[in-house]
């Protein structure tokens, strides 16, 4: 949902960002862990994996 509705975004945790931008890079290319693993999580409901 959010990649077809936004443009930019930012991911919380423990409510801090801890990282935020495009959407496209975010999806392609994350670099903390939560945001990781959201993506990783999103990619395996359609039998896809994070590259690494």
């Amino acid at each position: 949902v959010v990649a077809r509705l936004a443009d930019d975004v930012a991911v919380m945790s423990d409510g801090k960002i801890v990282e935020q931008g495009d959407v496209e890079t975010l999806f392609n290319a994350p670099k903390h862990t939560v945001t990781r693993s959201l993506v990783s999580a999103h990619l395996a409901l359609y039998g896809m994996e994070l590259a690494s």
